[in-house]
């Protein structure tokens, strides 16, 4: 059994709870957490184990509410890639994000041009 972390939802927890609040402001508050750790988590990088806890902590997440099974959830091909690449840490996570969403505009392009030939 295969599992993942959501990091879209990780990505947007945090910068939900964090809001106008700072990045170092935010990094003071949770702990052995860099202001440049956060911003990376923020942009879909997928952090260190310590990293992960610490900010589950802060956000008051359970572990189990971001960790997914794919044996539970089907993935979508545009979904596995974003994973993939947003997984890949020879990537700048902004490049990452951008392939992630190119490939996801392409295939939701590809199914609408297909369903309109049908």
């Amino acid at each position: 059994m295969g599992s993942y972390l959501d990091i879209e939802r990780l990505a947007s927890l945090v910068r939900s709870k964090r809001g106008s609040c700072g990045l170092r402001e935010t990094a003071l508050i949770i702990g052995n957490v860099s202001p440049s750790t956060i911003s990376r988590v923020e942009n879909g990088k997928i952090p260190d184990m310590d990293t992960f806890l610490a900010l589950c902590d802060w956000l008051e997440v359970p572990l189990s509410e971001l960790i997914k099974n794919t044996e539970d959830e089907h993935l979508d091909t545009p979904e596995a890639i974003s994973i993939q690449l947003r997984a890949d840490k020879n990537l700048d996570p902004a490049i990452a994000n951008a392939l992630a969403s190119l490939v996801k505009a392409a295939y939701k392009d590809l199914s609408q041009q297909k369903n309109k030939e049908e």
